[in-house]
C-alpha cells in the first residue's frame, strides 16, 4: 500500500537552489530512490502551482518509479513529504530462490530513505533514523522470512511517524524533539528485543542446517564405500567396516546432541547469530566432521586394546557403533575415554586397589 499525504504542497516552504533541484543531504538504500523521490517532489511542486510542465515532471517520476522498483522491489509502503525531497520506503524484491533455490526462499525486505532539509535543523529526530537504519541493516542480515517482514515493517512505521512529526509540527522545538524520541526510542527498544529473540532462532536453525549437510554427506559417503568394499575382492576390507561405522555413527551422534540441547527449551545451545548466516553455516558444518573423529578416534583407542572393555554383546559391529555415536553426542564421555588411554600410554595409571583381606573366621563352639 502506497501512502501519500493529502496536503497541498506548500512551495514557499520548499528549499531548493537556484535551478530548482533539490539536494539531497543524507540517504540511505538504493542510489535510485533519490531520483525517485526528487522527480515525486518536481510533480507535487508543479501540480501545486498548476504549470504547464505537469505532464512532463508526470512523465519523469513515472520513468523513476518504473527504474527503481525494477532494480529494488515493488514499493509495499512510502512517505512522501510534502514540504521537501524527502521520504522513506519500504521495499519487497524478487525472491531469493532466483538466485538461490536451496539456500534462502525469501523475498529480500528493503528500507529506503532519503531526508533533505526536513531533518537539517531537528539532530534528536536525525539521531533516530539513523539508529533505525543500522537496526535494519542487522534485521536484513540475520532475519528471514516472516519476521524480517514484521521487524522491516515495523521500523518503517517508525521512521514515517517521525517525518509525520516533523511536518506537523510548527517550527523545530527542542523539547517537543526530544520527547517524541523518547518514546520512539523505547518502540525502537522492543523491535530491538524482537529481533534479539527471532535472530536467536533463526541462527539455530541456520547453524543445524550445515549440520545436516555434513552429517548427510558423510553417512552416504560411509554407506557408498561400505558398499564398495563389500562387493570387492580387497583383502583389506576386513575391519574397514568397522571403521565406515565408526565414522557415519560419530556424525550423527553430533547431530543428534545438538538437536537434543535445542530441543530442551532453555538456552543450553546459542549461537552468535551476528557473525552471518553464511559463517554460521559453515560453523555448522565443522561439527558431524569433529564428532567423526572423534567416533574414528574412540574405535581406534578401543580396536587397540588401550582400555580394557567389558561387551554385553558379541556383536561387534553393534558395539563399535554404539560407542562412536556415544563419542560424537558427549564430549565429557569422550573425554574420560582418552583420558584414560592417555594415563594408559604415559604409564600413570594408578594399580588397582587390592582387596581387603578377610576378617579371621570365629572359632566354631
Amino acid at each position: 500500500m502506497v501512502v501519500v499525504p493529502a496536503v497541498k504542497v506548500r512551495a514557499e516552504r520548499a528549499k531548493t537552489p537556484e535551478n530548482g533541484a533539490p539536494h539531497v543531504l543524507e540517504q540511505v538504500g538504493a542510489a535510485t530512490f533519490s531520483d525517485l523521490v526528487r522527480a515525486h517532489f518536481r510533480r507535487e511542486h508543479e501540480r501545486g502551482n498548476g504549470a504547464a510542465r505537469l505532464a512532463e515532471a508526470e512523465s519523469e517520476f513515472s520513468e523513476s518509479l518504473a527504474r527503481f522498483e525494477a532494480e529494488e522491489g515493488k514499493l509495499a509502503a512510502v512517505y512522501w513529504s510534502t514540504q521537501d525531497a524527502s521520504a522513506v520506503a519500504l521495499t519487497v524484491g524478487d525472491p531469493r530462490s532466483s538466485r538461490n533455490p536451496i539456500v534462502d526462499t525469501d523475498a529480500e525486505v528493503r528500507l529506503h530513505r532519503v531526508t533533505d532539509w526536513v531533518t537539517k535543523e531537528a539532530e534528536p529526530i536525525a539521531e533516530l533514523l539513523h539508529d533505525c537504519d543500522v537496526l535494519a541493516i542487522r534485521v536484513r542480515e540475520v532475519l528471514r522470512g516472516t519476521s524480517e517482514r514484521i521487524a522491516m515493517q515495523w521500523l518503517y512505521s517508525v521512521q514515517e511517524h517521525a517525518l509525520g512529526f516533523l511536518e506537523r509540527s510548527d517550527g523545530h522545538k527542542l523539547a517537543a524533539e526530544k520527547r517524541f524520541v523518547a518514546r520512539q526510542r523505547q518502540e525502537l527498544a522492543r523491535i530491538e528485543k524482537y529481533y534479539l529473540r527471532t535472530g536467536a532462532k533463526a541462527g539455530r536453525i541456520v547453524y543445524v542446517s550445515g549440520m545436516i549437510t555434513a552429517a548427510t554427506a558423510i553417512a552416504v559417503v560411509c554407506a557408498v564405500l561400505a558398499v564398495v568394499l563389500e562387493t570387492s575382492s580387497h583383502v583389506w576390507r576386513s575391519g574397514t567396516e568397522f571403521l565406515l561405522l565408526s565414522t557415519s555413527a560419530g556424525a550423527v551422534g553430533a547431530l543428534i546432541s545438538v538437536l537434543s540441547r535445542m530441543s530442551g527449551g532453555d538456552d543450553r545451545f546459542s549461537v552468535d547469530f551476528e557473525v552471518g548466516r553464511p559463517l554460521l553455516r559453515r560453523l555448522g558444518l565443522y561439527k558431524p566432521l569433529v564428532g567423526a573423529v572423534f567416533g574414528v578416534a574412540t574405535y581406534f583407542v578401543l580396536a587397540a586394546g588401550l582400555l580394557p572393555t567389558k561387551t554385553a554383546t558379541d556383536n561387534q559391529l553393534a558395539f563399535y557403533g554404539v560407542i562412536a555415536f556415544l563419542a560424537g553426542f558427549s564430549e565429557r564421555f569422550t573425554g574420560v575415554i582418552f583420558g584414560n588411554a592417555e594415563r594408559l600410554v604415559s604409564g600413570d595409571e594408578a594399580a588397582p586397589p587390592q582387596p581387603e583381606p578377610a576378617p579371621d573366621a570365629e572359632p566354631q563352639t
